[in-house]
């Protein structure tokens, strides 16, 4: 047996051997030193006009180099294809195509084109093609000399992905069996506006000869014909039967008008809520006109939305870009590409934009893209930017969403309508770290406080449309779910009377208070002005509707609407009375709540429209829903704080406040039995606020004891706060384990770099990055490490982040508590990014990070974090913006404990 395995290796051997010998071609290479211009001109997605275009051999004068020169304007579009002829060659791994080039504007691709001879064109002619992208130019006015060679992942891997989506699209016969390369692509686009292209020296390294599978029949390829190519998907053929078959397009039933979105010629306000299968109409039911689906639209769907009058995002239809998309989709109101996009989907997106655009026979329906990052790219790629954060349980300011919504429009240069997300669960990394600490996940349900909160910091920051975010049902049984539905449900209908501002309104500078603890924003429209008032405490993303319900007042200089303020309640419109005086208005708001919205108007028109969306046809009214909404916390207050007490850490402060709540209560039902709604409404107020500031009390005495409540997920949430105390009391007994983060004092660079921490940096000229060992950043021995970002371009904003260092992994078991800890000093407010030096831990993720963008000289941080299962634990530390943050004394430990707590239950609808 031995004897025969040593035949077929040496067999197998010299087949190989015989292989490379007889069909290595070993280089092609086309210096251009003839006349004759080599590189075609193929398709592109942008209007060039052939005056435009041109295209000649020239000489270099201070070499001699001959090269090819292409001078051409293009439109708006993202691709300009110009091919090369190469011999046939396999895909084997020391195929590496070069070439030299020299632009006036960074972006030029290189491409191969692979030719799959096994499996046929979706058109019918000739096997189906494909492009693999390659290596990108950056050096503007300078030759750069591209290569294959450090592509990663490298031409076979990418091939192998290409194939695993064209099954996808197009089904399991798709092979690469044999497939080989026969065009260099060139990807010219780079931008609007005149591109001079200087190319040079196209070498081929590896050439394994495939001419005998390229000439065979089946294998002509479609690029014989290449005058007429057009792309679809990543598919090349030499006819488009979806234009072909789409002559009879009629206008999109919606449209866009800058920002704003019109639906039948009239302003529309989506309230959007991502479906986990309840029914369209219980969804209706709670105040939704657009339901956004995960996959494709299906008939039953289609047929639901247009009887309930619902619109949908969703994909496109699989077919998309292969044959028409017909009238049967006119309720989707908006072409959904992707969630969370980042710059890796760049061109997989502009290629699935191209075949929505060349299927849809609703021509320019919008196409939405929810962008996690390079939000300017992709809004120059479609109709509609949809954004967002989920910052309640998380150290992200909720005060500041506003700010980061107005930083993305302004990134985009405010062009397109943006969505604007709104959280209605606890995020999921903070459940699993409760999990994983405790036996069991109490409920933590989402304030209506803190979701009317974010809804005002959207409206703010120029959102024309809310997304309600949601992982699970709306429509269960159990008291969790109901209150979550409940929440939504009361906070539509208060959207509904902002809907014409919101839809169509515009956004103005915010009126000068004087007092930082009250902001008053502008929007306003042709015959009215909407002023939203609100009392930040700045820490709404643990707990909101804290301060005080008192007296407010502000004056307002524009004077065109005021012949009449009225506060918009949930009972009604209140009249307010306006004080002019020489500066303006003088407006006064008695009794007013964390969150106020006024209207000041001379049409009776608004007036009229506002007074109907008090006359709801069925369900609950407004203030009825608010009222089930208090009764409900109420006695969750009651329950922690009865646990509070029992474990010896309530106050009497909070459980006078509570009482003071019960009253509060008592009063609003005793003034409503009497028919005296307007003044019992202020009691209600009163209800919410006594009860805030329970919440409040609950958590400022363990905070006292970490930086922020990002230190440990037990303080994320009221309902967590009886587990933190169990957890502390055990950790106090417990004895921590060694440091186990080799070079965290930051002394010795060389250690550093042996014990595996690593440098990543944002490959682009926009920015310079540094990281140095330097004295000035030590809290401790000689040296400390300092992380530094400077943008190259002035830019105000950046979209991605620039720098970030990671730690060494380090192995974690299951049960244990590790205690990440260190020094950071932040002179000057990071800029361009609200989320300063983000400290990110790989178990919690960025759900968990702590934030800093400023501190006040050397600042200690401390994350707790459970292990859920056997892991390798890296910390990163994430410069997002500009600026300079300097790292000290960084330790991390671990402790082993079981879980701690039993599962607290919600109470049920009282």
């Amino acid at each position: 047996m031995k004897s025969l395995n040593g035949v077929l290796i040496v067999s197998i051997l010299l087949i190989l051997i015989g292989f490379h010998d007889s069909t290595l071609l070993g280089q092609y290479h086309e210096e251009f030193n003839s006349q004759e211009t080599s590189w075609a001109r193929r398709e592109s997605d942008c209007v060039i006009l052939e005056s435009n275009w041109l295209q000649r051999r020239t000489v270099e004068t201070t070499t001699g180099n001959r090269f090819e020169k292409i001078v051409f304007s293009p439109g708006t579009g993202s691709t300009v294809y110009v091919c090369h002829d190469i011999p046939p060659a396999f895909l084997i791994s020391e195929f590496n195509p070069s070439i030299r080039i020299k632009g006036s504007r960074p972006g030029i691709r290189v491409m191969v084109r692979v030719v799959l001879p096994e499996t046929p064109s979706p058109t019918g002619v000739g096997p189906m093609t494909t492009l693999l992208s390659g290596p990108v130019y950056r050096s503007a006015g300078e030759w750069e000399d591209l290569s294959f060679s450090n592509e990663q992942p490298n031409l076979q891997t990418k091939l192998r992905d290409e194939v695993w989506l064209l099954r996808r699209k197009f089904g399991v016969h798709v092979s690469a069996n044999n497939a080989f390369i026969d065009k260099i692509v060139l990807n010219l686009y780079c931008g609007e506006g005149e591109t001079a292209i200087q190319i040079d020296d196209l070498k081929v390294d590896g050439l394994v000869d495939a001419t005998e599978v390229a000439s065979s029949p089946h294998a002509q390829s479609s690029f014989q014909h290449d005058s007429q190519v057009r792309t679809v998907g990543h598919v090349e053929m030499d006819q488009d039967p979806v234009v072909a078959a789409t002559n009879n397009r009629q206008p999109s039933l919606v449209v866009r008008d800058g920002t704003v979105l019109l639906v039948e010629k009239r302003p529309f306000m989506p309230r959007i809520i991502q479906h986990q299968g309840e029914s369209f109409e219980f969804l209706k039911g709670l105040g939704f006109n657009v339901i956004e689906l995960k996959t494709a639209a299906t008939y039953e769907q289609l047929q639901s939305a247009r009887q309930l009058d619902l619109w949908l995002v969703c994909p496109p239809p699989s077919s998309a870009g292969l044959s028409p998309i017909d009238f049967s989709f006119d309720r989707v109101l908006a072409w959904s590409v992707g969630q969370e996009l980042t710059g890796r989907q760049i061109e997989n997106i502009q290629q699935q934009i191209r075949e929505i655009r060349e299927s849809d026979q609703r021509d320019g329906r919008p196409i939405v893209a929810n962008a996690g990052s390079h939000w300017m790219q992709y809004a120059q790629m479609v109709d509609i930017l949809s954004v967002g954060l989920e910052p309640i349980g998380t150290s992200f300011l909720a005060s500041q969403y506003s700010e980061w919504i107005k930083q993305r429009s302004q990134t985009i240069q405010h062009n397109n309508p943006v969505w604007a997300d709104i959280q209605t669960d606890f995020p999921f990394a903070l459940t699993n770290q409760i999990r994983a600490i405790a036996n069991a996940v109490p409920p933590t349900p989402i304030e209506p406080q803190q979701m009317k909160f974010l809804v005002y910091e959207a409206i703010t920051g120029g959102a024309r449309g809310l997304r309600f975010k949601s992982r699970s049902r709306l429509d269960g049984a159990d008291p969790t779910t109901r209150l979550r539905a409940m929440t939504v449900e009361w906070l539509n209908t208060e959207i509904l009377r902002l809907e014409p501002w919101i839809a169509g309104g515009a956004l103005r500078d915010p009126i000068a208070t004087g007092n930082p603890a009250l902001e008053v924003n502008v929007m306003s429209t042709n015959r009215s002005r909407l002023l939203l008032v609100q009392r930040p405490t700045h820490h709404e993303q643990y707990l909101a509707g804290d301060a005080p319900v008192q007296t407010v007042s502000f004056q307002d200089t524009d004077t065109t609407f005021s012949d009449r303020a009225m506060l918009i309640t949930e009972t009604g419109l209140q009249p307010l009375t306006i004080a002019r005086n020489y500066g303006g208005n003088q407006i006064e708001i008695e009794q007013c709540p964390y969150a106020a919205a006024i209207v000041l108007t001379q049409d009776p028109t608004v007036i009229n429209r506002l007074n109907q969306t008090y006359q709801r046809p069925s369900g609950a009214s407004t203030v009825q829903m608010h009222v089930d909404l208090t009764r409900q916390w109420l006695a969750i207050m009651q329950l922690i704080q009865g646990q509070l007490d029992t474990m010896g850490r309530g106050s009497e402060t909070a459980n006078l406040a509570m009482r003071q709540a019960g009253d509060a209560f008592q009063n609003y039902n005793r003034l409503t039995q009497a028919n005296s709604q307007g003044s019992a409404s202020t009691f209600l107020d009163q209800t919410d606020e006594r009860l805030a500031f329970v919440r409040q009390t609950a958590v400022t005495e363990p905070l006292g004891l970490f930086q922020s409540k990002t230190s440990s997920p037990l303080l994320s949430h009221i309902s967590l706060i009886p587990l933190h105390w169990e957890l502390a009391s055990r950790l106090g007994s417990s004895r921590w384990n060694p440091n186990g983060l080799p070079a965290g004092d930051f002394e010795d660079l060389n250690h550093l770099t042996n014990s595996g921490w690593i440098n990543r940096r944002l490959d682009e000229d926009r920015v310079s990055t540094r990281v140095e060992l330097t004295e000035g950043a030590r809290v401790d021995g000689r040296f400390g490490l300092q992380l530094s970002v400077a943008s190259t371009t002035n830019a105000p904003t950046i979209d991605a982040t620039p720098l970030w260092l990671v730690t060494p992994k380090m192995p974690v078991k299951v049960g244990q508590i590790i205690r990440i800890h260190g020094w950071v000093n932040i002179p000057q407010v990071i800029r361009g990014n609200m989320d300063g030096l983000m400290i990110i831990d790989s178990i919690g993720g960025e759900a968990t990070a702590e934030r800093i963008p400023i501190t006040s000289g050397w600042q200690e941080f401390t994350l707790y974090r459970s292990v859920p299962h056997e892991t390798d634990l890296e910390v990163t530390f994430a410069m997002t913006g500009f600026g300079v943050a300097m790292l000290d004394e960084v330790t991390i430990r671990t402790v082993d404990l079981p879980p701690v707590g039993q599962q607290a239950q919600l109470p049920g609808r009282q």
